[in-house]
Formats: C-alpha cells, sequence, structure tokens
C-alpha cells in the first residue's frame, strides 16, 4: 500500500472522534487547559507511530542477507503461497512466536523476499534507542509501552493508530506472548492486543482480517 507521510497519519489520528473524546475528557478530570493535553496526545503519536521508508528496508535486505550466510546454512520456507493468495483481499497480521529477536528481523526478510510488504511490527518501548530506534522504526517497527493502564489518553491513541493501519491495508505484526521467551518455549498468549485488532475490526468490517 502506499506510505502516506507520517504527519499527515498523525494529524488523522488525533482528529478522530475517539482521540478528541479521550483530549476532552483528560483535560477535564486533570483541570489543564486542551490545548496542553493537545501537546500531549501529539507527543504520544509521534512516540508511537513508525516511520517505514522502503530505503531503509533495502537496507536492511542487503545486511540481512550477508547475516543469514554467516549465521546459518539455509533458510527453509513453507507455505509462502498460502500467504500471498491471502493477501490480495484481506488485511494480514503476522503472530508468530517470539523466542528471539531473530523472529521478526528473519518474518519480514522472507515476506518482502517474496514480493510481500513487510509489517508494520509492535515492538517494545525499550527499543526505542539512538540509532537502533530510528532505523528499526524505518523499517516499520511502531513503539508501544508495556502497560497502558493507568492512562486513557495513551490507550486511545493506540487504539485509534492500530485501526489507521488495518483500514489503509498495512500489514501488521504482533507478538501475543507480549514479551519475549527468555527459555525458549512459548510464552501464555495476553489478549491486550487482540481485542484491540477485533475492536478495530468492529468499527470497520470493510476489510475481512487473517491472522
Amino acid at each position: 500500500p502506499y506510505l502516506s507521510h507520517r504527519k499527515t497519519l498523525i494529524k488523522q489520528m488525533l482528529s478522530s472522534n475517539t482521540v478528541i473524546q479521550a483530549i476532552e475528557n483528560e483535560a477535564s478530570q486533570s483541570e489543564t487547559r486542551v490545548q496542553i493535553i493537545e501537546e500531549k496526545a501529539l507527543g504520544y503519536a509521534r512516540e508511537i507511530s513508525s516511520h517505514q521508508s522502503y530505503l531503509v528496508i533495502r537496507f536492511f535486505h542487503v545486511m540481512l542477507t550477508w547475516l543469514w550466510h554467516k549465521l546459518y546454512d539455509g533458510i527453509e520456507v513453507n507455505h509462502v503461497a498460502t500467504v500471498q493468495h491471502a493477501a490480495l483481499s484481506n488485511e494480514i497480521i503476522y503472530v508468530p512466536c517470539h523466542r528471539s529477536h531473530i523472529d521478526y528481523l528473519l518474518l519480514s526478510y522472507v515476506l518482502y523476499h517474496n514480493g510481500l510488504t513487510p509489517p508494520h511490527i509492535a515492538a517494545g518501548k525499550n527499543l526505542n534507542l539512538p540509532i537502533v530506534g530510528p532505523l528499526l522504526r524505518g523499517a516499520g517497527a511502531f513503539f508501544m509501552r508495556r502497560s497502558f493502564h493507568g492512562d486513557a489518553l495513551y490507550r486511545a491513541i493506540f487504539d485509534e493508530y492500530l485501526h489507521q493501519m488495518f483500514i489503509r491495508g498495512y500489514s501488521v505484526e504482533y507478538f501475543i506472548e507480549g514479551s519475549r521467551s527468555r527459555t525458549g518455549r512459548t510464552l501464555v498468549p495476553k489478549t491486550g492486543m487482540l481485542s484491540m485488532t477485533i475492536r478495530s475490526f468492529t468499527r470497520d468490517a470493510s476489510r475481512p482480517i487473517c491472522l
């Protein structure tokens, strides 16, 4: 899909009814001017939003091609045709297990290598580091806090961001385990991102979702 300008996307997020309502509620509860809460909301939107660039994606493709040859004897890919077919008429959401940092790098690489759009990937805010953060953001990462508890404004903006991704036809990737496994075992799933996905679908069911 067309990569619209990040500023345009953020402006559209902040002008949605749900975010406007959340801003007004926050201003009322904290007895703070609406303009100050709007600036806070803008900061949240910038903190979350990816800035996917095909130039950065091509850079990662070259770098990872070299890396795979250093680490592995080969990469075996099965059933990619199933995904290619589903992508023609569905909003694709990838939900891989998360046993290492190789997971999201390899998945995006394989998809790009097989003519599929690399997904926008949910990443922990702890990865938004100098140099690393902008590179990951350019490759499609959007950053999220581990917990939204007690911050209704942040939740509303993150919800709206996901919704915009889905209705614009971007593929999205998130780990329903919530964090990386430190033991190599699959962790018990968490339902936060999945519930946001369902809420978005009930708002606009014009495009079927394939997990």
